[in-house]
């Protein structure tokens, strides 16, 4: 039996504490990546003249063990070596102890191809002038031109055969039919939009980013004896754990993991976190000192994108009663050079594609393919916000070819009868929060009061009055999920462990969500076994060979834990007075759950609970700034059983804020007027959080199309891109009515 010293050293606590940017020592050594100059070539040397003293230069040929790790069958290089996959790949760590030295030595890195390209090469001459001129005072004019004489000819740097190698890559296919399509997808083609009443094509892109104030990624990292320890904002502590086992050849025993607190509304990436976590320990490993790594702010823009981008192309073939006859979706993901999680997010964009409503004639085609672009990571909680975006913009756009209200069309839209739609998603509880949210809002009137507004300035082709602000309104509904059943690296299956203890107390073991949620599990607890909350604690401690081997935020569902503590108490509670204390009980979800879905067939239930929410948003914008105001929102939210309404009220209001700092680029949208309502039912609990996210970008940019009376496509969008969009459709209007007029006379 091992002694409590060794049992106490295999424990790991995965509660999140701190940010790695506070953690650090007075010698810790500041890091900065080499990043590869080039998209493409090979890598045949990395180095750099003259280095001083206790700075440091670490590359793949130092790694003592796997050069790469692996992420969902996809091998990720620790450090770029071969052939470079993007501009920017980490190449290697450049790591001292004067931060502002270390920023300049980088600059001096040299990093030589096979085949260089002519702006390599001339930086590489530029750079070894440089550092001629740096130590001897004096320009050596002629040796400068002597190697740029030396360059290869622009017809002999030009690696034609790479490059044909590098031809965009599919990654993941998804493609769903129903109705005609599914039966003949030729015909259907053809005669689905032919003759029809409305045809819309649009294009829709969501491509938010986050705060440029948030704590951008990094991770700090120190040897003490024979244990490594590194602080990183990671929710997948057994991904770190494994990978800095295999790079540096260090038992798993040996390895601490410190989870801090990811800031912002986006998770850091996952397995981003996991590669910089195991850069930075290398280095800390190679040059027993301490080492702490902190991106800036345009690597953390340019490399650390929260998700894929994404474009949606909506051909919708519609009745002058609003109903949807057909509607083909393409949708096109970049993925950047690879993507990990590929399939599993293309199948839930596919999924999500419609929301709600179920044309009877549906076709989508999803497609993931790789670029130049650094690679991309997944985003769980917010994987479907670019969908819920385009279906809701569409679904305005429908509305205004129909001249039919956003309530109506939308309401003709899901009640829909005899549909061979794959998905079924409830949508009893949706109609109510769209008609809630339509009342206190004062929608209709608003809308056609704005509406009338728009049409009457488009008919005229006038300006509007000079410093009278322009008004807009619109409308989003969209759902959130507690799980998704499909396949996936993430459908983690809690095991969660209730202890009732001597003196009235009780430990629950499993990973601590937020304060908010650990309340409401210490009511239940206390519900069934009538234990006092203070009582009641949750212990986040797991043996290393206990840890989730999949992300965290697959396991953060209210519902999921919350049921799976409640069978555990209403067991111990049969136990309590029949067994001495303590009393154990273990519990897993199972998969009867999962029954619903069929993933040969990709089509049944693909989620667990879901919450509800409907958000309109009414904005005012400056005719002659174009700077944009919001007058008001209003959300409804039906989430089933509600714990803890003023803390769901707190969270909702701080997402509202987050996201008003991303809908416009470097600007955040002024909002003092929002009212937040619930429906109380006795369904179970879901997820508030991204209730927001699924729904406020689109209500924003159907009120700003509304405003403009033209379509806005992309958010986040610019001052200036509106200021566009007005003056096309103001010259659109004139050489409209012009030759409405000629034809006339004639």
């Amino acid at each position: 039996m091992p002694s409590v010293k060794e049992q106490k050293n295999t424990l790991r606590s995965l509660e999140a504490k701190g940010f790695y940017s506070d953690a650090g020592d007075e010698n810790c050594l500041s890091a900065v990546l080499i990043r590869s100059p080039a998209p493409t070539g090979k890598i045949k040397s990395i180095y750099i003249n003259d280095l001083p003293e206790g700075y440091h230069l670490f590359t793949a040929d130092d790694i003592p063990g796997s050069k790469t790790m692996e992420v969902n069958g996809t091998s990720i290089k620790i450090f770029g070596y071969g052939n470079v996959s993007y501009t920017g790949e980490p190449l290697g760590i450049l790591i001292g102890p004067d931060e502002n030295v270390v920023q300049e030595l980088k600059k001096n890195v040299v990093v030589n191809f096979n085949i260089e390209s002519l702006e390599s090469a001339l930086n590489n001459v530029i750079k070894g002038q440089k550092r001629q001129e740096d130590s001897k005072k004096n320009i050596n004019l002629t040796n400068f031109v002597s190697e740029l004489n030396d360059m290869p000819s622009l017809n002999t740097v030009i690696d034609k055969t790479h490059t044909e190698d590098n031809t965009q890559e599919i990654l993941a296919t998804r493609i769903v039919k129903t109705g005609m399509w599914k039966r003949n997808s030729t015909a259907a083609e053809k005669k689905l939009f032919t003759n029809q009443d409305f045809i819309s094509e649009q294009k829709w892109t969501l491509a938010l980013k986050s705060p440029s104030w948030q704590e951008t990624n990094g991770a700090y990292s120190y040897c003490e004896g024979k244990n490594l320890h590194v602080y990183a904002p990671t929710r997948w502590t057994y991904s770190v754990m494994k990978s800095l086992s295999q790079v540096l050849k260090l038992p798993e025993k040996y390895i601490h993991v410190h989870k801090t607190k990811p800031s912002g509304v986006f998770a850091k990436g996952l397995w981003r976190t996991t590669q910089i976590a195991v850069q930075v320990s290398l280095a800390a490993v190679l040059s027993k000192k301490s080492v702490k790594l902190i991106l800036s702010q345009k690597e953390q823009d340019t490399y650390m994108l929260p998700g894929v981008q994404t474009e949606f192309t909506y051909k919708t073939a519609l009745s002058k009663e609003g109903k949807i006859k057909a509607l083909k979706i393409g949708i096109d993901i970049d993925a950047g050079s690879y993507n990990p999680f590929a399939q599993e997010i293309t199948d839930r964009l596919a999924i999500s594609a419609c929301s709600y409503y179920k044309p009877e004639n549906v076709y989508i085609e999803a497609k993931c393919h790789t670029s130049k672009s650094p690679p991309t990571s997944i985003s769980i909680k917010n994987l479907d916000s670019p969908s819920f975006f385009a279906i809701e913009n569409e679904m305005q756009e429908l509305s205004k070819l129909t001249h039919l209200f956003p309530e109506e069309i939308r309401k003709i839209n899901t009640n829909v009868e005899k549909t061979d739609f794959p998905f079924h998603i409830k949508i009893d509880d949706y109609r109510q929060t769209f008609e809630n949210s339509i009342k206190i809002s004062d929608f209709n009137r608003k809308y056609a009061s704005f509406n009338m507004d728009a049409l009457t300035r488009v008919s005229k082709g006038s300006t509007p009055f000079f410093g009278l602000p322009l008004r807009g309104i619109g409308v989003s509904t969209a759902y959130n999920i507690s799980a998704y059943y499909g396949d996936s690296i993430f459908s983690y299956n809690p095991k969660i462990e209730v202890k009732l203890l001597p003196d009235n107390k009780v430990e629950i073991h499993t990973i601590k969500p937020s304060a908010v949620i650990q309340d409401i599990w210490k009511q239940t607890v206390n519900e069934i076994l009538q234990i006092k909350k203070e009582n009641i604690t949750i212990n986040s401690n797991f043996h290393i060979d206990e840890i989730p081997d999949s992300p965290e935020d697959a396991s953060s569902s209210i519902t999921t834990v919350n049921e799976i503590i409640r069978k555990c108490c209403l067991e111990i509670q049969k136990k309590r007075f029949h067994q001495p204390l303590p009393i154990i009980s273990q519990k897993t979800l199972g998969t009867s759950i999962t029954k619903g879905w069929n993933k040969e067939k990709f089509s049944g239930n693909p989620f667990g609970t879901t919450s509800f929410a409907t958000t309109v948003v009414e904005v005012e914008l400056d005719s002659y700034t174009y700077s944009e105001k919001i007058k008001g929102i209003w959300i409804t939210i039906n989430c089933g059983q509600l714990y803890d309404k003023a803390a769901a009220l707190k969270a909702l209001r701080l997402e509202i804020q987050q996201e008003l700092t991303m809908l416009v680029s470097g600007k955040t949208i002024p909002c003092d007027n929002y009212e937040i309502e619930f429906i109380e039912s006795e369904n179970k609990s879901g997820q508030i959080n991204e209730l927001i996210r699924n729904t406020l970008p689109a209500a924003f940019s159907s009120a700003l199309s509304l405003a403009l009376a033209t379509q806005l496509n992309k958010i986040p969008c610019t001052e200036n891109q509106l200021y566009e969009l007005m003056k096309e459709r103001e010259t659109n209007t004139i050489k409209t009515n012009k030759e409405e007029k000629s034809e006339a006379e004639k």
